[in-house]
C-alpha cells in the first residue's frame, strides 16, 4: 500500500537524513539530553509517517481485527487480555520485537499494508492502568485516525463510554468497528445494536 509518491518519498527521506545529520552535530556538540531526546521524536515521528491507533476494551477482538487488516495471522488471540503493553507495528522483512521501555515495544512485520502506516495496538480500555493510560494518551493526540472496536456481545461498555468522552476532547477523526457480528441471530439484531452504536457516537463524540 503506497500513500506517497516518488517526489514525497524523497523528500521524506531527505528530511530524515537532515535531522539524523543535526543528532549527530548536537551530540558533537554535547547538547542536552532533552534536545537529543526531542530530536528523537522528531525522527520517530517521521517513520510513522500514517498513525492508526486501534482502541477497545480487552476481547472486542482488535488482535482479531489488525490480522484482518494485515492478511494474515500475526498477532496473538485470545479470550484473555493478550496486549499489556502499547505496541508499534511498523514494516519489517522478518517478524521483530524490540522492547522501548517497560510499556512499550515495537514490532516489526512483514505486512505491505505497514509499508506506510503504523500501527498502534493498545491494552483494552478496561485493563488500562495509569501509566497505560498516559501513554495511550501520548499515542492518541498524534494519531491519523482512531479505529474504535467494539463488539456486538457487549458494544458501548462502560469503559468504551469512557475512553470515547476522552476522544471527544482530542477532537481526532474515529472510525467505530462492530466486531463479532457473526454471533448475531439475525439482521434485525445487527440493526439494532448499529443504531445504539450510531445514537451513543453521537453523544459521546458530540456529533
Amino acid at each position: 500500500m503506497r500513500i506517497l509518491s516518488e517526489n514525497q518519498t524523497a523528500f521524506l527521506n531527505q528530511e530524515r537524513h537532515l535531522l539524523n545529520d543535526l543528532r549527530f552535530q548536537l551530540a558533537k556538540f554535547n547538547a542536552s539530553t532533552e534536545d537529543l531526546d526531542a530530536l528523537a521524536a522528531s525522527i520517530r515521528q517521521l517513520d510513522e509517517l500514517f498513525l492508526l491507533v486501534i482502541v477497545g476494551e480487552f476481547n472486542a477482538g482488535k488482535s482479531a481485527f489488525i490480522n484482518a487488516l494485515l492478511g494474515q495471522a500475526l498477532l496473538k488471540e485470545g479470550v484473555t487480555p493478550t496486549t499489556t503493553q502499547i505496541t508499534i507495528l511498523q514494516f519489517g522483512e522478518e517478524v521483530k520485537r524490540q522492547p522501548l521501555d517497560h510499556n512499550q515495544s515495537l514490532l516489526n512485520l512483514p505486512a505491505d499494508f505497514l509499508q506506510e502506516i503504523s500501527i498502534v495496538d493498545t491494552p483494552g480500555t478496561n485493563t488500562i492502568i495509569r501509566e497505560h493510560e498516559a501513554l495511550t494518551s501520548q499515542f492518541v493526540p498524534r494519531a491519523d485516525l482512531i479505529l474504535f472496536v467494539t463488539s456486538a456481545d457487549r458494544p458501548f461498555t462502560e469503559s468504551e463510554r469512557a475512553f470515547l468522552e476522552k476522544l471527544r476532547n482530542w477532537g481526532k477523526k474515529v472510525v467505530i468497528v462492530l466486531n463479532k457480528i457473526d454471533i448475531l441471530q439475525n439482521d434485525d439484531e445487527l440493526d439494532q445494536i448499529a443504531k445504539f452504536i450510531l445514537e451513543n457516537s453521537k453523544y459521546l463524540l458530540g456529533m
